[in-house]
């Protein structure tokens, strides 16, 4: 395996029965994703995106083909190592933050690291480093209901880069949002991403934004193709 790529699909098959039929979403699907790069994945609604980036985060399991992560074959982990690997190596943005209601923006960008077992005052120090990349240092003792739906955002994108991934992988990130907001919280999460050298998967229906990443791709007939803006 190429030394740069990060992240392999090969020959995904997916499917989800619909009645008595199968409904095809992924049909053999190949993608390679390389280290360093930001691409964006564009589709219609019902296309198998969220199914492809669920798959590609370990979130689930292929009916066939092989998911490989850093030269790692997916299928050969048992389900504590698939748990460790999406844990410590990839990051997840939802469309919707999901953030706990609760906890404050502190304790939301925190969480993952004390799931990981980093000791409590050094992954309140990385949260809040985490937090002022994303301009949001003045309101890490906000709960969520304090915040506006940017701010969610972003602490939701700072929960998923804090435990250092390898591979960030977003769907919607700002799809809920209005479109000023969206560009601004948009380039943010680009720029941030370039900064730190990171590697990035983001589904996105926004051709304008998608244009800001490094190469884009769509679904076609359950397979990945280069797609031309």
């Amino acid at each position: 395996m190429n030394s740069s790529i990060i992240l392999q699909l090969d020959k995904i098959h997916h499917a989800y029965k619909s009645g008595d039929e199968q409904l095809q979403i992924l049909k053999e699907a190949d993608f390679i994703l390389n280290k360093g790069e930001i691409v964006a994945l564009i589709a219609p609604s019902g296309t198998g995106k969220s199914t492809l980036l669920h798959i590609a985060g370990l979130l689930e399991k292929p009916q066939k083909g092989e998911v490989i992560i850093n030269g790692r074959k997916s299928s050969k982990l048992n389900d504590w190592e698939r748990t460790q690997l999406r844990l410590n190596s990839i990051g997840f943005v939802y469309q919707f933050h999901n953030l706990l209601a609760e906890f404050t923006a502190l304790e939301n960008v925190s969480m993952p690291q004390l799931i990981a077992e980093v000791p409590k005052i050094k992954s309140i120090n990385r949260a809040k480093d985490w937090l002022k990349k994303f301009n949001l240092g003045h309101r890490i003792h906000h709960l969520p209901g304090k915040l506006s739906g940017g701010e969610k955002q972003r602490v939701a994108i700072a929960r998923a880069l804090v435990n250092a991934p390898e591979i960030l992988l977003a769907d919607e990130p700002t799809g809920n949002l209005d479109e000023k907001t969206s560009e601004h919280v948009f380039n943010l999460l680009v720029q941030v991403v370039r900064d730190e050298d990171l590697t990035a998967l983001i589904v996105t229906h926004n051709n304008h934004l998608a244009t800001k990443m490094d190469r884009v791709v769509t679904l076609h007939e359950g397979k990945i193709i280069p797609c031309h803006l």
